[in-house]
């Protein structure tokens, strides 16, 4: 399979405010033969177990090599370094007391937790702006930094021990949004924490590039998830909005997914600091 012991880590790959495009993607990716490392945030800790089953159904009984979980508040640098030390030691160096395992190698993240709350732009409470800053772009930043040194490591140690082995390329995409390139009634600092997302994703494209790792963001629509459903399921709210987007459709979590996975693959070298916009075509008009 082309991800084939490579170790993909998905912060919000068991539920964000998507409410599920995080667990359609790491099933793409795992049925590709990628190893999850999935990040959930505190809050989730109490469902944990449940959400991992719920989200991960689709797949084949998983052992402990293959699908582990790590608590991680991705605001936190301490809480990123510790869930990214305890990755390493557990899927990538694994203890050589544990002859049956063999590391994977730290080869893709996928930022997609993320946070959205609505409100006028002049009653937008500063708590609440803030929380779309750390949580939209604070959190990926801290994440892919974690990540960078987690493969340029990798990278160096398999150079040392294989002197002609090429390092499998790293591969970071960022979930961002329509509302980075539109302006959504109600969504104000939700937009500027998903524009900003673009910007600091061209930022690790042009730093990283060079040194193996692409990253690239891909902006959805809304996904027919269950929680957009509940938010657009209203007839009269549900073809209102519909009509904006050309092709007259909600994206579908397996659509975004499959972007996701484009971007991930060997052959994707050549796309970096790109953005590819999931939305049926709502930003064109």
């Amino acid at each position: 399979m082309a991800l084939a012991n490579r170790l993909a880590i998905l912060p919000g790959g068991l539920a964000n405010e998507t409410g599920g495009l995080g667990s359609s993607i790491g099933l793409k990716l795992r049925q590709q033969g990628a190893r999850l490392a999935i990040l959930y945030a505190p809050f989730e800790a109490p469902r944990r177990d449940q959400l991992l089953e719920t989200r991960y159904s689709g797949l084949p009984k998983q052992s402990d090599s293959e699908i582990r979980t790590y608590e991680c508040d991705i605001t936190s640098p301490e809480s990123v370094q510790g869930a990214f030390s305890a990755l390493e030691q557990e899927m990538v160096s694994p203890s050589p007391s544990k002859a049956n395992q063999v590391g994977a190698f730290p080869s893709i993240l996928i930022n997609t937790a993320g946070y959205v709350s609505l409100s006028d732009m002049e009653s937008t409470p500063p708590e609440e702006t803030m929380k779309h800053l750390t949580t939209n772009i604070f959190g990926p930043m801290l994440c892919a930094q974690a990540f960078a040194g987690l493969y340029f490591s990798a990278s160096s140690k398999l150079k040392e021990t294989q002197s002609s082995a090429t390092p499998p390329p790293g591969r970071i995409v960022n979930m961002a949004s329509q509302a980075a390139h539109a302006a959504l009634k109600r969504h104000g600092a939700y937009c500027a924490s998903k524009a900003g997302l673009l910007g600091l994703t061209r930022s690790m494209a042009s730093e990283w590039g060079s040194r193996g790792i692409t990253s690239n963001t891909v902006s959805p629509t809304v996904a027919w998830t269950d929680l957009g459903q509940k938010a657009w399921g209203q007839d009269d709210v549900r073809e209102a909005f519909l009509k904006t987007i050309p092709t007259g459709k909600f994206a579908l979590p397996e659509e975004v997914a499959d972007a996701v996975s484009f971007l991930c693959q060997d052959s994707s070298g050549m796309i970096n600091g790109a953005d590819i916009r999931v939305d049926g075509g709502f930003t064109i008009q």
